[in-house]
């Protein structure tokens, strides 16, 4: 009858355990789901990370270092809160990385160090801010949007340093070859074949030759 008894305690023990367990489980996981909800960022579609153009991706594509710093930037727009303090020091450490290797023809320029300088920056104060219970995710969600302008401003500078040496076709690749760039390229063209001559001013109008009279006519 003890032993009974015994097992009945111990099985009804067990029991009010799992019970307690599961509802601690549901506790913690209510708790993250709410954690979760509450520092979710949201950034406005206008304000976004910009999608790199075909003309800056061929400028940048074997730029491994700077592949690497946009992927970071990717993740720092579709993360929450407390997930973004990681990619942030990842950001930072890269954009490190990136200043002590070797730039890629025309790139080394002070135009876009500067900038990447700027972003390293802004990356580093959002990581402190990012632990800091009294900044608002608000505050927050303002300070990406910052960063994602900084980051289109390299891209900007890599355009403009780039155009200067090359020709449109080597920069857009395939993109050069639409209708509308056809049609821009034959209308120069045929602006240049249409072109008039200008006509020669006074200055410009060759004297004739000096004729030498023969003796023998006159």
């Amino acid at each position: 009858m003890k032993k009974t008894i015994l097992s009945v305690l111990i099985g009804v023990t067990l029991f009010a355990c799992m019970k307690e367990e599961e509802a601690t489980r549901t506790a913690q996981t209510q708790s993250q789901e709410e954690y979760l909800e509450k520092n979710k960022l949201n950034i406005p579609a206008k304000d976004q990370l910009k999608t790199i153009t075909p003309s800056q991706k061929k400028l940048v594509q074997d730029w491994l270092e700077f592949t690497a710093i946009h992927e970071n930037m990717k993740l720092i727009n579709g993360s929450t809160r407390f997930s973004i303090i990681e990619d942030l020091g990842q950001l930072a450490s890269n954009i490190e990385t990136l200043q002590t290797k070797k730039f890629p023809e025309g790139f080394d320029v002070m135009q876009i160090r500067s900038r990447l300088l700027v972003l390293k920056t802004k990356a580093l104060k959002l990581q402190d801010d990012a632990t800091d219970d009294s900044v608002t995710n608000e505050t927050i969600e303002k300070e990406i949007v910052e960063m994602n302008k900084a980051f289109a401003a390299i891209l900007y500078q890599i355009e403009q340093t780039t155009a200067r040496d090359m020709k449109p076709e080597e920069i857009l690749g395939d993109v050069y070859k639409t209708a509308d760039s056809i049609a821009a390229a034959e209308k120069v063209k045929l602006e240049k074949e249409n072109k008039p001559t200008p006509k020669a001013t006074k200055e410009e109008v060759p004297k004739k030759p000096f004729q030498e009279v023969d003796p023998e006519n006159q």
